[in-house]
């Protein structure tokens, strides 16, 4: 007889698990608390408009990037899915003087020695630490505390080109790395591109991605994408069960006997694995019985590790925008939001993808305001009437802005929907509304968990809480990885098939002509 695995939460970590726990031979079962895959992975319909709540891009859309052969595996996307290329991070408005932070690094390079020349020494050394990024390697075949004395070594010979820039870059924040330009111009795009709590590392991780055309987006959005692993999973035997809230892990002797649903019922199993929010799974799920210093240091001290939080809001344009910027920031006169004050929007234009336009002759724009922590405190504190009404008045605000800003008819551009971090917090138990993990600042410690809670048998965790920042990439292997860990309790070798999709590269090059 298999043995049984349950699964708490359907997001990309929790499938991801699911499939490679089909491959090994388990019965797989996933609780989902929604009535969709995915998890923050995610898009929704407001008022007959389709809005794209998660992915800007995917890393490991290129064939030959180390997360490719698991996107394949897990049926993401596959050979004949439209993937669009990200030509630039985004444009900057400065000023009237329009910076594009492009994905090409000698593209990027030339940009912004355009607008600074007197910063040519320094834009050169910034270039310098892309392309060396470029080299760097996420332990996606499996975990680092698993791996003999031989794949080690490989993996540490494999990370020296990016190793002198990655312990910089680790102990630098943005906001000091721009210090070091002259430019007001670059400081300025700089300080825009993440803000200052980052460290530089995540700036360069993500733009050597960028440069390496490994950042694509798939067509149909990021629900697409959920909604193709959910199908892959389903058809090799799993069972995902909808509107399905897990109250409580099962627990007897220190061993997870299964779950507890919050209508008492009572389901059994030989393994737990936990696709969830890390606060929710060590507070709610877990009883909060077991002691984790690595989370309990975070979570008490947001100054440090602060978390990602923001406002999403999407408009209808009835108009298409294929001449305007797939994205674009640009500064406004002050807005004051229950005490936090936006003065810089980030415009992300959706017109690219026709498939997200439901409504002819209609485009989607959508802004992200990333938010401090004590907007959560404040939102949690208002009536919801309260609530409702102060979301439409925002809307209302931030919709002249983007009138003003691009010449637009009034009449043409309407709110459909504010989301904040009360939204994501009801939706998938997000810890204060976080739509990824940890921020990676310069006092960032550590970098991957094991997923594995001590004195706990028969447990594992799974997702981006496991290695900061999180995002899909780091949601996928840790998934992959959970079932690593499963099998090594279990006593039994892991069946890895991404072996299947590794050659796709070399295929695809020899199909197509030089």
């Amino acid at each position: 007889m298999k043995k049984k695995i349950i699964i708490i939460g359907a997001g990309i970590s929790g499938m991801t698990a699911g499939i490679y726990a089909l491959d090994n031979g388990y019965d797989v079962t996933i609780y989902e608390k929604h009535n969709i895959p995915g998890g923050q992975c995610t898009g929704w319909y407001r008022k007959g408009v389709f809005i794209d709540g998660c992915a800007h891009w995917i890393v490991g859309t290129n064939p030959t990037s180390d997360l490719y052969p698991l996107w394949r595996h897990i049926g993401a996307f596959d050979l004949n899915s439209t993937i669009y290329d990200t030509e630039y991070f985004c444009k900057y408005d400065i000023d009237g003087e329009i910076v594009t932070f492009y994905a090409d690094d000698e593209k990027l390079k030339e940009e912004l020695i355009r607008v600074a020349p007197e910063d040519k020494k320094q834009i050169k050394r910034f270039i310098n630490g892309i392309r060396a990024y470029k080299h760097i390697k996420v332990p996606v075949k499996k975990p680092l505390d698993l791996m003999n004395l031989f794949e080690l070594i490989g993996y540490g010979c494999s990370m020296i080109p990016v190793a002198l820039h990655f312990a910089m870059y680790k102990h630098i924040t943005v906001e000091d790395y721009l210090l070091k330009f002259k430019s007001p111009i670059i400081r300025e795009v700089f300080h825009r591109f993440f803000g200052s709590n980052y460290n530089i590392h995540s700036m360069a991780y993500v733009m050597q991605a960028l440069a390496k055309k490994d950042a694509g987006v798939v067509e149909g959005g990021s629900i697409k994408v959920a909604k193709n692993v959910a199908k892959t999973f389903i058809e090799k035997g799993g069972v995902i069960l909808y509107n399905q809230n897990v109250d409580h892990i099962l627990i007897e002797n220190n061993t997870a006997k299964g779950i507890v649903l919050d209508n008492g019922d009572v389901i059994h199993s030989d393994y737990v694995i936990a696709s969830t929010d890390a606060n929710h799974t060590m507070k709610q799920l877990l009883q909060d019985k077991y002691a984790d210093e690595y989370y309990e240091t975070r979570f008490n001290n947001r100054e440090d590790y602060p978390l990602s939080t923001g406002l999403l809001l999407s408009y209808k344009v009835d108009k298409i925008l294929y001449n305007q910027p797939k994205m674009i920031s640009f500064k406004t006169n002050p807005i004051n939001y229950e005490g936090m004050i936006i003065d810089e929007l980030k415009i992300r234009n959706h017109s690219f993808d026709a498939s997200l336009n439901k409504i002819e002759g209609t485009s989607t724009i959508t802004i992200l305001i990333n938010t401090p922590d004590f907007l959560y405190d404040n939102l949690s504190k208002l009536s919801k009437d309260e609530y409702n009404k102060k979301k439409e008045i925002l809307g209302e605000q931030i919709r002249q802005e983007v009138i003003k800003y691009f010449n637009l008819d009034s009449n043409i551009i309407s709110l459909v929907d504010v989301a904040t971090p009360l939204t994501y917090e009801r939706y998938t138990n997000a810890y204060r509304g976080s739509y990824m993990s940890f921020i990676t600042t310069d006092k960032s410690k550590g970098l991957m968990r094991k997923g594995l809670i001590k004195g706990l048998d028969n447990f594992v965790m799974a997702g981006q809480w496991i290695m900061p920042p999180g995002g899909l990439p780091i949601a996928l292997f840790t998934g992959k990885h959970a079932i690593i860990r499963v099998c090594k309790m279990d006593k039994k070798n892991f069946l890895d098939l991404d072996y299947i999709y590794s050659n796709e590269a070399l295929k695809k090059n020899l199909r197509e002509p030089s």
